[in-house]
């Protein structure tokens, strides 16, 4: 069996930003799965959705509209 990592003094601290396609789709699966993606933000140039997890680490995906912010 592998090894867990735990790193406790970190937990409720990261935070990761996924670039994709489709924001819409992905929310719906997140949706699904009963997670709460009511943090949402939407403007010309990117939509996000953020979700929190339960050690307070957040997680956000992003939708690019302008290709000046997905270089």
């Amino acid at each position: 069996m592998g090894q867990i990592y735990q790193l406790s003094e970190r937990a409720g601290r990261g935070s990761c930003t996924l670039a994709v396609n489709h924001l819409d789709e992905h929310i719906a699966k997140l949706d699904a799965l009963g997670i709460d993606t009511a943090q949402r933000t939407h403007d010309e140039k990117v939509d996000t959705v953020m979700i929190v997890d339960p050690d307070n680490n957040h997680l956000a995906f992003a939708e690019a509209h302008d290709a000046s912010v997905s270089k």
